[in-house]
């Protein structure tokens, strides 16, 4: 099988010789890749069984970040674990697979492609608050405290969850600001078997009407939906201390498309 050769292209796929049967002894390919100017090339393997040692001495895959042997090295690859995702600093890749007389094995299937840093650009990915490379892609993130929208690049006040500890502090997402619109945030407090769980609201503040149906807090004994219902509440005047009747407690906020106020805590 002949191997190796100039690769002039932005994406495609190397194999050892034969693959997927075993490559031959005595074996050596020496690829050299070249994407568009301006990208960076990204590896990633779909297979790899290289006969083992712990030097890779007898048969290996050697990669460099550059187009000669002399360019720095990558990684020096062999045995039957797929190598890491591989990204150059350039738009060109020097590899090398070379094997000995003896024991063949399957070898390797890797693909490249051009790949860039989005994150690097002036709109830093069009992510709102954090961007994250990923090889052929990125991810937008959010701080602390918040979480992606629909759009997965504009971050909103996260809320809701599953809360254990003796005491604490529930606050409707975004507080102190107003709280966003279509929010629904559901979290479940669980306390030890013997005990009962107090909730005091201290501040109270939600668009109101008489029956709650814009936007509402909802508290409940027990964790599911469909537990006994203490009270649905709105409006601008505080809820009196609620204590469940076991030691469970479920509170949901809700808020519709229109109307922000300040929430709760």
């Amino acid at each position: 099988a002949i191997c190796g050769g100039e690769i002039h292209k932005d994406t495609g796929q190397i194999q050892s010789p034969n693959y997927p049967d075993d490559y031959r002894p005595s074996k050596e390919c020496i690829w050299k890749i070249t994407v568009s100017e301006g990208f960076h090339i990204g590896i990633t393997f779909q297979a790899f069984e290289i006969e083992w040692h712990d030097a890779c001495s007898y048969d290996y895959l050697e990669i460099r970040d550059g187009l000669t042997e002399y360019s720095p090295l990558i990684g020096h690859f062999c045995g039957y674990e797929k190598p890491e995702d591989i990204k150059s600093s350039s738009n060109n890749v020097w590899m090398k697979f070379a094997s000995d007389a003896t024991i063949n094995k399957a070898g390797f299937a890797a693909n490249f492609f051009k790949e860039m840093d989005e994150c690097s650009l002036p709109d830093n990915g069009g992510c709102e608050q954090h961007c994250e490379n990923t090889l052929g892609s990125y991810k937008c993130t959010c701080e602390p405290g918040y979480e992606l929208t629909a759009d997965k690049k504009s971050c909103e006040a996260a809320c809701g969850g599953f809360i254990t500890k003796l005491n604490g502090t529930i606050t409707s997402p975004g507080w102190p600001k107003e709280y966003p619109t279509n929010k629904n945030c559901v979290w479940q407090v669980v306390a030890p078997a013997q005990y009962r769980i107090s909730l005091q609201f201290e501040v109270f503040e939600l668009e109101g009407n008489d029956v709650c149906k814009y936007d509402y807090v909802e508290v409940r004994s027990g964790l599911p939906s469909d537990s006994k219902l203490h009270g649905k509440f709105c409006g601008s005047e505080k809820p009196e201390v609620i204590t469940s009747y076991s030691n469970n407690m479920r509170l949901e906020f809700k808020s519709d498309n229109t109307v922000s106020k300040k929430g709760f805590k």
